[in-house]
């Protein structure tokens, strides 16, 4: 299970869109930096440490990133019948946990990429960035780990389920983009639906929104643990029964 796993993980760094995804990941440290410059030159600061610490916030909105890029990196299923060296004597689940888990280790790894990355680029740009800035970064992108990692079991639960990677796709971002999205905005004022409000307060988008807002009494840290550990049980059993019933030959 081991050698199939860091097999899956080289497999995945040497496509070309884990290159890609590199840059983009540079890019969006780049522009969180730039736009927070700019809405200095163009509205005025004169407030001590504020600009590093903003750029912090910014990129907290960010955190899902790790999740979305990592199915990118992936095909769908592999097929049950075909048998190699590594997968003889490997079951169907344990060759659907193994996918998961070197898709954990490749989110990881882009998550450590753009951590480094913001934190060089936020020091260069913003010499006012703090230990306590940092900290609070830190702090907020550890909290969000249980909900990418639910991101990450909903991203490999698709690729199971479909043999067309289109399909995988779609559904995957209907699922954790457009339908969050719009049971949001009919949630929000001035709509405020019952039925949309109750079922926005399970959404792992909502719950990444409060991660920034210590402060905010809808954050609740306990709750966010078990949503994710919850919402990745629920997708790997059901990637795992879909794995089950394939027959691809």
């Amino acid at each position: 299970m081991v050698k199939y796993i860091f097999r899956e993980v080289k497999k995945a760094f040497k496509t070309k869109m884990a290159a890609i995804l590199a840059i983009c990941v540079v890019g969006i440290c780049l522009i969180a930096n730039l736009a927070v410059m700019a809405f200095t030159l163009i509205y005025g600061s004169n407030i001590d440490g504020v600009l590093g610490s903003n750029v912090l916030a910014f990129a907290t909105w960010c955190f899902p990133i790790p999740y979305i890029a990592t199915i990118f990196l992936y095909g769908t299923y592999p097929d049950p019948h075909i048998k190699d060296s590594v997968t003889r004597n490997m079951s169907r689940t344990s060759v659907y946990l193994s996918e998961f888990f070197s898709g954990l280790i490749v989110s990881l790894v882009y998550m450590v990429i753009a951590f480094v990355v913001l934190l060089i680029t936020t020091r260069i740009f913003h010499s006012d960035i703090t230990a306590y800035d940092i900290s609070l970064f830190v702090q907020n992108m550890l909290i969000s780990v249980p909900l990418w990692i639910a991101g990450v079991s909903f991203g490999f639960m698709f690729l199971f389920i479909f043999e067309s990677k289109k399909k995988a796709y779609i559904c995957f971002f209907a699922l954790t983009l457009v339908i969050p999205r719009i049971i949001m905005f009919f949630a929000a004022e001035p709509f405020e639906i019952p039925v949309f409000v109750m079922v926005r307060k399970i959404l792992i988008s909502q719950s990444f929104g409060h991660i920034p807002y210590i402060a905010d009494p809808q954050r609740n840290v306990p709750y966010i643990i078990c949503q994710g550990i919850i919402y990745t049980v629920i997708s790997c059993i059901i990637g795992i029964i879909s794995y089950y019933k394939k027959d691809r030959r």
